[in-house]
């Protein structure tokens, strides 16, 4: 007997969308030369402020994906690009802030999402807090 259960798609007003064309990952190599280049981006770790404050990649924000709210409309335009990262694979708070930057509808959103072990991994600099 077929079932006339069709199966729907349920959305909630979740702060992670599913990523979208607009949304892409990229490596280490890429944002290194992004930043070598200055280019015009946003870094931001979205880890925990403790976590940033033992040790960052240079020019990254410290704003934790859950502290990361609207009003960075009021900070950035829309046409900003963002690079979100955090510790590593296993990591979701990388993920999490981009999704959110994509709710509050930045388009130009890329997620490092190896993260900051990936990025001492490749010998890169990294800012540490003294002590």
């Amino acid at each position: 007997m077929a079932s006339s259960f069709t199966s729907a798609h349920i959305w909630f007003d979740s702060p992670v969308r599913p990523r979208r064309e607009s949304m892409r990952r990229i490596e280490g190599d890429e944002l290194r030369k992004m930043i070598d280049d200055k280019s015009q981006i946003v870094i931001i770790d979205a880890r925990g402020h403790e976590a940033y404050d033992k040790e960052h990649i240079p020019g990254a924000l410290s704003i934790p994906s859950d502290h990361l709210g609207r009003d960075i409309s009021k900070s950035y335009g829309k046409e900003t690009t963002f690079v979100t990262y955090c510790t590593d694979l296993e990591c979701t708070a990388s993920s999490i802030a981009a999704g959110k930057l994509e709710k509050y509808g930045y388009a130009n959103v890329l997620e490092y999402k190896a993260g900051i072990e990936d990025w001492k991994a490749r010998g890169y600099p990294t800012v540490k807090k003294a002590r």
